[in-house]
């Protein structure tokens, strides 16, 4: 997930609106734009019944 799916899950018109309704610094949305951690991803999953999803990508498989 990203920071725009956050945005428009909790219709937050900018980051700092999402930043107040997460009660997150607004520098951690700023850092998430880079990608969100996978660990916060999950919580985000949780808390939303799965209407977000975490980007967990499938383990190689063994060569």
């Amino acid at each position: 997930m990203t920071v725009d799916d956050l945005r428009a899950f909790y219709k937050a018109k900018s980051d700092a609106e999402l930043a107040r309704i997460l009660g997150r610094d607004r520098s951690v949305i700023n850092y998430w734009r880079k990608g969100i951690p996978l660990s916060t991803q999950a919580v985000f999953e949780i808390s939303t019944k799965g209407e977000l999803k975490a980007n967990i990508a499938p383990l190689p498989a063994n060569s």
